[in-house]
């Protein structure tokens, strides 16, 4: 410490005060220094902060203390931002153990390297820093000094070449032929393809003369030379050879080279070798099979044909002869050849897998269709091209043809008033416009929907779904009525037709037509009750009409006939009175008796034929059997009759209806049937009561018995309808007609 001079101190000796005076002149010194190291401080960093590219910053106590520009701008802060900011927030959490392990070595002298690490920005992106760092004093106290440079953009290249290099080893892995690399001759890496190919493992190549893949050192001289001179003059050769394997056996290889660089410098190359023996072999045999082939087959080199097949030239309606030499685009259609080339050229570098169509120009003038497919071959020692094709012709025109079917389909789903829609799995992949009409959706608001926006339930949705795959399993079609709901809820009555597409239900693929029948079926409802109204009406009048009849019968029987009888007795009696002399009156007496004898027959027939007696006394066989009796009378038509049982009773309207239908029958055979004989049988059995009336007239045509003016059969049905019958009638030319008419015992209606 100094010390003060005067004072208690005036008597110290003259070499104390000497030391006292250089120690103060060694500490002015030491304060003027500190001064000129923090003036050049200053200016350092001032001139760092202006001219450096690099990120420069000064840390104490792990804070920022200086930044220049360059390192706050990769940092996307302001430089006054970033000073007293802690420096670690800055890296990213997982990178900041490694930060602080390097920078202590580096700070120690153990490591000299720079060491890379994240860093966050202040929008949250990654950046990528390099730092080194050093020990320095900043305004007299210890500080860190740290250069850095951005290299997110070199990371990222880095990145990309890592997985080139990974790519470019795959793809030498995955590549099936021989790939070398040479310099000055000798082999500089290999692919694993020279173990399939030549039977020699990649490492054992490494360093190796090419001389070892070829059978003969004048080989070995006579390929390198090709190569050589040719990789001299343009960047790519091929050609095939004879090869050898390891093991001795001598291979054909299709060879192609390329060069490294723009020059043969250091004559760097890439060679492929590919094994083509078996191709080789197979080649005559190739040809062999393209003459008897099927398909047309052709090959070309440098634009022409060199090999036509029958089949190809036939094509075009040449002979394979005519073909040899000639362009093979003469071939093609002119409005085509700039397709067909770039088709062409797509498939020779795999880039196409698909044959293409084209038109050709046959010999006289036609146009035909072709397909195509194309690929590299060797052909005669130099690459060509090995076509393929199928006349499509009958195709196409197939083709145009469906196409015109599926424009009239488009028209005919636009046309038709009902709704069509078509389901895959359960969901709408088509419907035309009459989905509208019939439900107020639009077409393309329902695609990709259920149908179950079609109905009113989801229990009504399942249930129809049931129906309709478990019918469409076993048929093509169904047809059923259902109701369905409107897009704005109100509820319709749909005919639903359904059919599957194709022979089964697979994918469960149907089309589905709804026609709106709710106004049919309100009609068929108004319709039905109409018709029911009429019947009941029909049944009541007929049997208002039988009681009348009944009544007029007995009246006529009970009335009239007591008046004529007793009429009949007065005349008989009044015949008696007369003498023998008045023969006048005797005679006007007989004749009185005989007119009314007529009369009571006539009445009687007529009351007859009202309601016969019988029927409700002595039951519907003894009045069947009385009506064919008085019909063979009347029409000479012999009437045969069978009854079983014969002592069976039924009720009364029953047998009425029996014994009026009965009537009906006769009435017809008198008037169409030409008949000369008829039979006739009365019999139960299992609950019904059954008239079968049989004649051998001229047969009665389907057309009568449709005949809608046809009023005895129509009369005949109404009957068997009431009560819940069945009618049978048919016909045949020349042999008759049978009338079957079976009825429940018990009234059904």
């Amino acid at each position: 410490m100094p010390r003060p001079v005067g004072g208690k101190d005036r008597g110290k000796s003259k070499s104390e005060l000497i030391n006292e005076l250089a120690y103060l002149r060694t500490q002015i010194g030491e304060l003027r220094k500190s001064e000129r190291d923090c003036l050049f401080e200053e200016g350092l960093y001032r001139s760092l902060e202006s001219s450096s590219k690099a990120g420069i910053y000064v840390l104490q106590d792990g804070k920022f203390k200086f930044v220049n520009h360059h390192a706050a701008k990769y940092w996307g802060y302001d430089r006054e931002e970033l000073i007293g900011m802690n420096s670690m927030s800055l890296v990213y959490p997982k990178d900041r153990a490694r930060v602080r392990q390097n920078a202590v070595k580096m700070l120690k002298g153990k490591r000299s390297s720079s060491y890379e690490f994240r860093t966050i920005a202040r929008d949250g992106g990654i950046r990528w820093v390099t730092e080194t760092v050093t020990p320095i004093h900043y305004r007299g106290k210890k500080a860190v000094l740290g250069n850095s440079m951005d290299i997110t953009e070199q990371i990222g290249s880095r990145n990309k070449l890592a997985e080139l290099e990974a790519l470019e080893a795959s793809i030498l892995d995955a590549f099936p032929h021989a790939v070398i690399g040479l310099r000055n001759r000798r082999i500089i890496f290999a692919s694993n393809g020279v173990q399939s190919v030549f039977g020699w493992k990649a490492k054992e190549l490494i360093g190796k003369s090419t001389r070892v893949l070829y059978p003969t050192e004048e080989g070995f001289e006579e390929i390198a030379k090709v190569l050589y001179s040719t990789l001299e003059r343009q960047r790519t050769f091929s050609t095939e050879f004879t090869c050898r394997r390891k093991d001795g056996t001598e291979i054909e290889c299709m060879i192609g080279a390329s060069r490294i660089g723009e020059s043969l410098k250091d004559k760097s190359i890439v060679i492929t070798y590919e094994d083509i023996t078996d191709r080789r072999k197979a080649e005559e045999a190739y040809k062999m099979m393209a003459s008897s082939s099927q398909a047309g087959v052709y090959v070309v080199q440098d634009g022409k044909f060199h090999f036509v097949n029958r089949n190809a030239a036939g094509f075009a309606g040449f002979g394979d002869k005519e073909l040899a030499g000639m362009n093979s685009m003469s071939l093609v259609h002119p409005d085509d050849r700039k397709m067909v080339r770039k088709n062409a050229m797509e498939m020779l570098k795999g880039k196409r897998s698909s044959p293409y169509e084209f038109r050709i120009l046959t010999k006289d003038g036609k146009i035909r269709w072709i397909m195509e497919t194309v690929t590299f071959i060797p052909y005669r020692g130099s690459r060509a091209v090995l076509g393929n094709s199928m006349d499509i012709t009958e195709q196409i025109e197939a083709r145009n043809k469906l196409a015109e079917l599926e424009a009239l389909e488009a028209t005919i789903l636009k046309a038709i008033p009902h709704a069509v829609i078509g389901l895959r799995d359960r969901h709408i992949i088509f419907a035309n416009d009459g989905v509208q009409s019939v439900f107020g959706w639009k077409a393309g608001e329902i695609i990709g929907r259920s149908t179950r926006i079609f109905y009113r339930a989801e229990k009504e949705y399942v249930e129809i779904a049931r129906i309709l795959y478990a019918a469409l399993e076993r048929r093509s079609t169904v047809s059923m009525e259902f109701p369905c709901r409107r897009k704005d809820g109100t509820g319709i009555d749909c005919l639903v037709s359904a059919s599957r597409i194709g022979e089964t239900l697979k994918e469960k693929g149907v089309v589905i037509t709804y026609e709106d029948i709710t106004d049919r079926k309100r009609a068929e409802n108004e319709l039905a009750g109409s018709r029911e109204q009429l019947r009941e009406l029909s049944a009541h009048l007929e049997s208002v009409r039988e009681k009348e009849r009944t009544r007029i019968a007995r009246e006529l029987h009970d009335e009239l006939g007591q008046l004529l009888t007793a009429l009949n007795t007065d005349i008989i009696l009044l015949s008696r009175e007369l003498r023998p002399e008045q023969k006048s009156l005797l005679q006007k007496t007989e004749s009185m008796a005989t007119l009314i004898d007529m009369t009571m027959k006539t009445v009687k027939r007529i009351y007859m034929d009202l309601r016969p007696g019988m029927l409700d006394h002595l039951g519907l066989a003894a009045a069947i059997g009385w009506q064919a009796e008085e019909f063979q009378k009347r029409t000479g038509i012999r009437c045969r009759l069978k009854v079983d049982p014969e002592d069976f009773v039924l009720d009364p309207d029953l047998s009425t209806a029996i014994f009026r239908i009965f009537q009906e029958t006769l009435t017809n055979v008198s008037r169409h049937a030409e008949a000369s004989r008829v039979g006739v049988v009365l019999r139960t059995a299992r609950g019904k009561a059954e008239l079968v009336v049989r004649d051998n007239g001229r047969g009665i045509t389907q057309e009568q018995i449709s005949k809608p003016d046809s009023f005895g059969l129509l009369g005949i049905r109404e009957r068997v309808f009431r009560r819940g019958g069945e009618i049978e009638i048919s016909g045949k030319g020349g042999k008759g007609t049978v009338i079957r008419v079976r009825m429940p015992l018990r009234d059904k209606a």
